[in-house]
């Protein structure tokens, strides 16, 4: 078991927050950093949008990023590495909270320069299936004047800011953790996902 996966779930249990440094190796963290550059420049990435199903659609006001949705498939060598990661960290939060999490859905995410996203949970209103939210980082030299942090909100009203440093790691309740994301004044890149407790739609062709 990855040495990381009970601290995670620790500090899960008793916060709904876990942040975790050097996730990956080193080497895979940046392959993982030019394979997301690379795709994000061959314009693979688009807007992302608020909302489900015909209800989608692009708010500026609310979100900037642009996103490229990851498919087992189709992974890179890096990405797989990841995939295979999380998909060992979801079997441990499974085994520790007793909760049935049988996937995770996962996709690249850039913000460009003056880019957001404003306060918000990750669980959708009409649904409960989010159950933990995964952030990997991949931002080399990030200083505070850099912007783009992640904003997390207490229940009595306080905040604080996480960094969004290469190979920082944060899991949080999807249901509990409201958030946001500050102005960057650089790309900010990262692979977001969640880990969910139903099962994936087969995809019919």
């Amino acid at each position: 078991m990855n040495t990381h996966f009970a601290l995670i779930a620790e500090q899960l249990d008793r916060q709904g927050l876990a942040i975790v440094d050097n996730l990956l190796p080193t080497e895979v963290a940046k392959q993982l950093l030019v394979e997301t550059i690379s795709q994000f420049n061959q314009g693979e990435f688009h807007p992302a949008l608020i909302g489900r199903g015909v209800t989608e659609q692009r708010i500026s006001e609310v979100r900037g990023d642009n996103i490229l949705w990851l498919e087992e498939s189709t992974l890179s060598e890096s990405q797989r590495i990841y995939f295979n990661l999380l998909g060992r960290l979801r079997e441990h939060l499974s085994d520790y909270f007793r909760i049935g999490l049988p996937w995770a859905e996962i996709h690249l995410a850039a913000y460009p320069k003056g880019s957001f996203y404003a306060r918000h949970l990750d669980r959708f209103k009409e649904t409960n299936n989010r159950i933990f939210s995964v952030i990997l980082y991949l931002n080399e030299n990030w200083t505070a004047v850099d912007g783009g942090q992640l904003r997390i909100y207490r229940e009595n009203g306080s905040h604080f800011d996480i960094e969004p440093k290469m190979n920082r790691f944060v899991c949080f309740r999807s249901d509990l953790v409201e958030h946001e994301v500050l102005q960057t004044n650089r790309t900010r890149f990262s692979v977001t996902g969640w880990i969910r407790r139903d099962r994936p739609t087969p995809i019919f062709v």
